[in-house]
């Protein structure tokens, strides 16, 4: 368990290693004499457990970072992870969630993201809330990785499904998770890792806890992460002097009828109540102020015939209530902070494993991971506007009690309620505070088996590493959406419910539970040969996944309704009868159910996929390397539910790879791939609309989407670091999306009518081209009198469309290109000491803004754009430093956005954009999505 310490990682060998993986970890550089000394077999080890992800020869698009450099990186979340890493970008998904990652101009399920080697859950929406009050019912997220649980990452750029499978079209995101080794200090069996972090811009607390060892063949590890947070905070500015006035609507009593003096108005009596009261009416209603109420007081006063006190008083009383409020407080569309969030999540990950004969290593993994965004959505108003009055104006305004408010309400029309209970007045009260609450919680569960087979490169046996291993996982989102108008405005309490003692009062959960069931059996098979001319190192892989996908939707509903009817006439005037308030229940799913297409059900689809996979890569002499891989994948799809799709797929993908070294500081690298990525669970159960399709009537097949890769690089190496520049062309074809289309369907009558469809058609085909620059200058290596550890990173990224072509026939209802990000500078300084004990660097960004004319799309005839705004060019530095302390306590500190600019990130505009899972289309403020000004982070790790 020492052998991983025996080699100094640098800084700049990890670098090296990662832009360069077929000279860091190629086994001509690592097996060439079989007599090699003991430490030269551990640096190979260390190596290949860096860059063992890769199966091809050139390194090209491919970014590895273990957790030693998460943490000098202090990623404390998925946003951090590429803060740093031109041309990935974290996908928001609209609700404090990630809707995972956008690599070389594609997103969400088009990257693949596995942990372990186990697809993670694809984003999932349906298109419309089942109450009706909009946004989308499902979560769109991807489920979130604990990083502290995590060993490496690679995230591969362009088109990999030979290595990655569906999915893996833009690229691919791969994470594995920490063994034993990571947690264990040099020269111990055993270890205990602390680390506790704080991040300012969103205030999230993190502590972990871990420990590790290795005993008589015995080695475990177990870990603890919690953390908790709040939303993300724009810059400190955007709130400064901002302050809003509303106008809104109240409840007054008509006591006086204005037109002549002293008159009284109208008065009701309630059974079983002996005085007379003056009905409610409604305070701020604009056409009854202006035709009648303050026309009367402007004609009186023209008269001479002045207003009592008691008039003057009620006047007042009906005009609409001002009132100024702050930008934290302010409910609305226009609202310029972010909404109110509370992140919390908690992880554990247990391993234990044996080995055995000393090339046998059985061992089990147990992975549970919860996170939850409970957010109130504030674009919500907490009042009613006095442009809202006409739902309120045709009500009697009869109450019983004191409590005059409680005779206004308005009757919302969604629900279908109790028909026993059809006389009953179902309302929603003027009075209550009208809240919307957003609670996103995530789990994940995974239980796996492993074993592995280990030997020495080259040797005589039939494998030189075997792998076996089965993983049962888990990934469950539940996104419920809670309408609460039950606390007297401006209270607000997220706990109320609709209840008899509060007439009129409601409240409504939108729920949707969506679950991605996977078994995953993989194998593989790695064999090194060799003969005088060349070197091979073959891979084979096998795999099979049973999965399954479950989608149920819930909607339901409670009201205090009561009996309000007119029952009699007397002298002194009306009388009403008001019966006690009783809690009735009501539910869209009541009449939904008569609705194929929508069902408050649980639908399922049953998965499975078996793969087959073959990867060599070899060297032919000292000039050449090469790699060629393939993968054949079939998958089939089946459901017993109506107006879902099913079927077969098959697809293969392959990748080659060649590298020129003419000599040792220069290399010419040219690679090609391909991907494919097969329709996602939300695409085979299709678009979801309140409209009934034709007994047997099936949607329209879908292909898979299809990719492909083109790739060529220049490297330098040598002592004065290295250097990397590539160009790349993407395309991709029949990429599915979200259309219109004309079809003849029959009527009730049985006769042909023209309707369009709305549904996922195979739509698009893309092209883009670009440019990645990666590199490092050690200055030492440049000129020997410089510091040893001085260093300098340099990183670009440039994506260009070139072309986008819709099929004929179709309305498109979404585009593709809002996913290419603009091109981005980043530019670090720094200094390690040698001997670890401290270092420092400072990283400049740039970012150019985005293109409008990646916005623009046509449906039909008509030109759209996917959001209404672009971002524009900006740019940041951040100041971070460590210090080691003993070898046993490490003090990390960071400073983001130094000259606290204010800017706003295109990833984060882009939850305006159509293709968000959960949009913010109707703010007008982008205020909201300014990036954190000056903010800061901490990390104390201690190690044992």
């Amino acid at each position: 368990m020492n052998r991983r310490h025996t080699f100094p990682l640098t800084l700049t060998a990890l670098a090296i290693a990662a832009a360069f993986p077929s000279y860091a970890a190629n086994p001509e550089t690592a097996a060439s004499d079989a007599a090699q000394s003991q430490s030269l077999k551990e640096i190979t080890v260390r190596a290949a457990k860096v860059g063992r992800r890769s199966k091809e020869a050139t390194g090209l698009g491919k970014i590895v970072k273990t957790s030693e450099t998460l943490n000098k990186e202090q990623v404390l979340g998925i946003r951090d992870l590429t803060r740093y890493d031109p041309g990935v970008a974290v996908v928001e998904q609209g609700n404090g969630a990630s809707g995972g990652y956008s690599i070389r101009g594609v997103d969400k399920n088009r990257v693949a993201v596995s942990v372990d080697g186990v697809a993670q859950i694809q984003a999932f929406t349906v298109q419309g809330a089942l109450s009706g009050y909009g946004g989308r019912g499902g979560s769109g997220a991807i489920n979130e990785i604990e990083y502290e649980n995590v060993g490496t990452v690679e995230i591969d750029k362009g088109a990999g499904s030979s290595d990655h499978g569906s999915g893996a079209l833009g690229g691919a995101v791969s994470l594995r998770t920490k063994e034993a080794a990571d947690l264990i200090s040099d020269g111990k069996s055993w270890g205990i890792q602390a680390k506790t972090a704080y991040g300012s811009k969103n205030r999230q607390f993190m502590k972990s806890l871990g420990a590790g060892f290795s005993k008589d063949g015995w080695e475990g590890l177990l870990i603890r992460t919690e953390r908790q947070g709040r939303e993300t905070r724009p810059h400190g500015d955007i709130a400064d002097g901002v302050e809003y006035g509303i106008d809104r609507l109240d409840a007054f009593r008509q006591t006086y009828d204005i037109q002549s003096p002293n008159k009284k108005a109208e008065y009701f009596l309630a059974e079983g109540e002996s005085e007379l009261k003056p009905v409610a009416k409604l305070a701020g209603n604009g056409k009854y102020l202006k035709n009648q109420l303050n026309r009367w007081v402007e004609e009186r006063r023209s008269k001479g015939q002045a207003l009592n006190s008691e008039e003057e008083a009620m006047v007042r009383e009906a005009q609409a209530r001002h009132e100024n409020l702050s930008a934290q407080s302010y409910t609305g569309g226009g609202r310029i902070l972010p909404d109110p969030m509370d992140y919390r999540s908690g992880s554990w990950l247990a391993k234990l494993d044996y080995r055995f004969g000393g090339r046998h290593y059985v061992g089990g993994v147990f992975e549970d991971t919860k996170q939850r965004y409970d957010i109130r959505d504030m674009t919500e108003k907490q009042y009613y506007g006095t442009d809202e009055a006409k739902k309120f104006s045709d009500k009697s305004g009869v109450y019983d009690g004191n409590d005059f408010r409680d005779g206004l309400y308005f009757v919302p029309n969604i629900e279908a309620w109790d028909k026993n209970k059809e006389k009953w007045v179902k309302g929603i009260g003027l009075k209550y505070s009208r809240t919307k609450f957003i609670d996103e919680h995530h789990r994940r569960r995974r239980m796996g088996l492993l074993y592995r087979y280990e030997n020495e490169a080259y040797s005589d046996n039939w494998a030189d590493k075997a792998v076996l291993s089965f993983d049962k996982q888990g990934v469950a989102t539940d996104n419920n959406t809670l309408k609460l108008n039950c606390a007297v405005y401006p209270a607000v309490d997220k706990s109320c419910r609709a209840s008899a003692d509060k007439p009129y009062s409601y409240d409504s959960s939108d729920r949707f539970h969506y679950r991605e069931q996977h078994n995953v059996l993989n194998a593989s098979f790695e064999k090194s040969l060799k003969n005088k001319w060349t070197k091979h190192h073959l891979t084979l892989g096998f795999g099979y996944d049973a999965s399954k996908a479950i989608s149920r939707p819930e909607q339901l509903s409670h009201n205090a309704a009561r009996i309000s009817e007119y029952s009699d006439y007397t002298d002194k005037g009306d009388k009403y009868l008001l019966g006690k308030p009783e809690v009735v229940e009501g539910s869209v799913c009541g009449y939904i159910e008569t609705l194929r297409s929508r069902k408050c059900v649980p639908r399922k689809i049953n998965g499975s996929n078996i793969h087959i996979s073959l990867n060599d890569r070899f060297s032919i002499g000292k000039y050449f390397d090469f790699s060629l891989g393939g993968r054949y994948d079939r998958q089939n799809f089946t459901t017993s539910e109506e107006l879902v799709r099913s079927g077969r797929y098959v697809d293969r993908s392959w990748n080659s790879g060649i590298v020129f070294k003419p000599n040792r500081h220069f290399s010419l690298s040219y690679r090609a791939s391909s991907g494919f990525r097969t329709p996602s669970f939300q695409e085979l159960f299709g678009i979801d609309i309140y409209h009934d399709y034709p007994k047997g009537w099936q949607r329209p097949a879908l292909k898979s989407e299809k990719a492909a890769n083109r790739e060529i690089g220049l490297q330098w190496k040598g002592d004065f670091g290295f250097l990397e520049i590539s160009s790349f062309r993407n395309r991709y074809t029949d990429m599915i999306a979200v259309a219109d289309q004309k079809t003849k369907l029959p009527n009730q009558a049985g006769q042909l009518t023209e309707i369009d469809i709305r549904d996922y058609y195979n739509a698009q085909n893309m092209s883009l081209q670009g440019i990645n620059i990666l590199g490092k200058i050690d200055w030492n290596g440049v000129y020997h009198k410089l510091p040893e550890g001085l260093y300098t990173t340099l990183a670009y990224n440039r994506i260009k469309p070139k072309s986008v072509s819709n099929r004929p026939g179709l309305s498109l209802r979404s585009y593709a290109l809002d996913a290419v990000q603009p091109s981005r500078y980043v530019l670090g300084f720094g200094y390690d000491q040698p001997e670890g004990k401290w270092g420092a660097n400072i990283m400049l960004t740039y970012s150019k803004g985005k293109n409008p004319d990646e916005l623009a799309y046509l449906a039909g005839d008509q030109k759209r754009y996917s959001a209404k705004r672009a971002s524009s060019a900006w740019s940041t530095a951040d100041v971070s430093a460590y210090l080691n302390l003993k070898k046993r306590l490490t003090l990390r500190a960071a400073i983001y956005n130094i000259g606290n600019y204010r800017y706003v990130t295109w990833e984060s505009l882009r939850q305006t954009a159509e293709s968000t899972a959960n949009r913010h289309g109707g703010d007008s403020n982008y205020g909201r999505y300014a990036a954190p000004g000056r903010n800061f982070s901490l990390a104390l790790e201690m190690k044992f």
